[in-house]
């Protein structure tokens, strides 16, 4: 007997899942985005690799009153060490 009415409330959630997530497909699709659409990030481009990337997560250095944005640790290491070079010829 409660075998019966176990497996009665599992179809019952299972139905009401399915029918929660399809509404939610059709609600979707067919209606607006409630908050409007932001404008696009501004990208800066690593000087070292040319990677795009965005300002807010960018590495940065400040070299002559220029800031320098980077995609990683590497990048930057790698210009100090071109900036280092170029001195070093001069």
């Amino acid at each position: 007997m409660f075998g019966y009415l176990i497996r009665f409330l599992v179809v019952m959630v299972l139905v009401r899942m399915a029918w929660k997530f399809l509404t939610g497909l059709v609600g979707g699709v067919t209606t607006r985005p409630q908050v409007p659409p932001t404008e696009g990030i501004s990208l800066v481009r690593d000087p070292v690799c040319g990677t795009h990337l965005d300002r807010a997560r960018a590495v940065t250095v400040r070299r002559k009153g220029e800031m320098y944005y980077f995609c990683s640790e590497d990048c930057r290491a790698a210009f100090d060490q071109g900036s280092r070079a170029a001195s070093g010829r001069a």
